[in-house]
């Protein structure tokens, strides 16, 4: 299974683009591509990356100037201008721990994706737990009008999770940046203008 999948990356234009920049996987362009079109980061912004690891885009957020705190079950050798934690974000105590950290955040972040099972509908929902996971972290640290992108696996309750975080934000977008393989079924959410906690349910 292993090596077809190495065969494929190595053929990959962002694979070779990741090792010429010294990003720590191909997915720092989709954060550049998305960042260039929607400007979800900016120089001294304080930005929450969930789901961190290797740390392909608190390398991005690093290099544009952010302060960033990276989170993720794995560990992460160290970035200059990023806070790692080792924990689940899916747990209430990862999130105390970053609010330890920072209690507040101009952009929140996360690339977090289930380890494959081969079954879609099982995958596509827990890409979706992890989705809801890492908007919960938003509605908790996310400054008002700050911005919020989440990747997701389209399927069946891609649609419902629009409709429960859209309303909490002024501008809200699907997107696939160029960088996102052809074959991939992952989607981002760009939500912006964070509205505040007091649509909480």
């Amino acid at each position: 299974m292993g090596k077809p999948r190495r065969t494929i990356d190595r053929q990959d234009y962002y694979y070779w683009k990741a090792k010429e920049k010294g990003y720590r996987s191909r997915a720092a362009f989709k954060l550049i591509q998305i960042n260039k079109k929607f400007g979800i980061i900016k120089k001294g912004y304080k930005v929450l990356d969930l789901g961190a690891s290797p740390g392909g885009w608190s390398q991005v957020a690093s290099n544009i100037g952010a302060e960033v705190v990276a989170v993720d079950i794995n560990r992460m050798p160290p970035i200059e201008n990023v806070t790692f934690l080792m924990g689940d974000i899916t747990s209430k105590e990862t999130l105390e721990s970053v609010r330890d950290i920072c209690s507040e955040f101009d952009a929140v972040i996360s690339d977090a994706a289930p380890k494959l099972t081969g079954k879609w509908t099982i995958d596509h929902l827990i890409s979706i737990d992890l989705a809801r996971a890492s908007f919960s972290f938003a509605e908790e640290l996310l400054r008002p009008g700050g911005n919020f992108l989440v990747k997701i696996f389209q399927g069946e309750e891609i649609n419902r999770f629009y409709r429960e975080i859209a309303p909490k934000f002024r501008f809200r977008k699907f997107h696939s940046p160029q960088a996102s393989r052809k074959r991939s079924a992952e989607i981002y959410f760009v939500g912006k203008g964070f509205k505040g906690k007091k649509l909480r349910e």
